[in-house]
């Protein structure tokens, strides 16, 4: 399983090292580490910890896959 997301770019934009983003952070570098190479899926507490620390959005760290975008404009069937 393989987690796209743009933590390097945004961790390399503000110049911070994997240790110094976790540590801001608060986990540990494996764990950040397992989240950067896409190998595991940060809970929603972290998500938002890394979009501040990294002055930006989750939406940005984390985009949705095109695949999924698709139905967003599909009114629901199920509302009344």
């Amino acid at each position: 399983m393989n987690i796209n997301n743009n933590l390097k770019l945004y961790r390399k934009k503000a110049h911070l090292s994997q240790v110094k983003v976790a540590e801001i952070v608060g986990i540990n570098e494996t764990h950040y580490q397992k989240i950067e190479y896409g190998l595991l899926n940060p809970s929603v507490e972290v998500a938002l910890l890394l979009a501040k620390a990294l002055h930006t959005t989750v939406e940005e760290l984390f985009p949705l896959p095109a695949s999924a975008n698709a139905g967003e404009d599909k009114p629901n069937s199920n509302q009344a």
